[in-house]
């Protein structure tokens, strides 16, 4: 009973912590505190963070960037940065089957830093896609591990990146009975 409660009490918390983050970026209540970082190191992070989870779930996760030597930085807040990520990689871990890989990768132009985060799963359709951004979206595709989800971390991802001046998108296509995945992928400006 006691781990039934606490399970309960996680959720419920986290539902009230995301319901809390949309309801102050709405109202122009959540600050953003600017300041330049390596985005890269911080994807990385996210990452080791993840791995213990995604093992339990037999997923790889692997990260790569395509610079030795410059840093990626970027100029943005780095606790929304981190809520970003933390979404990101927590979803491809959680709808993604067991036994398949996330890639982790980040990659700099001109103007912008790019992560992208890349699972192996089942994919989205056209009507998922269309909502997969929106509030309290209840997509096709389901957590293949009986995890949870508030259908609000997508939304909170796409608010914070643009309230930095960033874009957020997905690429993926449904597979047709063999798992295509899907690609998220995070813009910010760089420094």
């Amino acid at each position: 009973f006691l781990r039934s409660i606490v399970k309960s009490s996680n959720r419920m918390f986290e539902l009230l912590r995301n319901l809390l983050d949309v309801n102050a970026i709405e109202r122009g209540g959540y600050t953003l505190s600017f300041v330049v970082f390596d985005i890269a190191v911080q994807a990385q992070y996210t990452v080791e963070n993840y791995r213990h989870r995604a093992a339990l779930k037999d997923i790889s996760l692997y990260f790569e960037t395509t610079s030795d030597s410059a840093q990626m930085l970027v100029k943005a807040d780095e606790q929304a940065t981190q809520q970003i990520l933390d979404n990101l990689v927590s979803n491809a871990v959680k709808y993604s089957p067991s036994g398949k890989p996330v890639f982790v990768r980040v990659t700099r132009n001109e103007s912008t830093v790019r992560v992208e985060v890349r699972d192996e799963g089942p994919g989205l359709s056209e009507a998922d896609k269309a909502q997969l951004f929106g509030k309290f979206a209840r997509l096709s595709a389901q957590p293949t591990g009986g995890e949870h989800s508030t259908g609000l971390g997508l939304s909170i991802v796409k608010k914070l990146v643009e309230a930095m001046n960033g874009r957020v998108w997905c690429e993926s296509e449904l597979g047709d009975g063999l798992p295509s995945g899907a690609t998220f992928i995070v813009e910010l400006p760089t420094f």
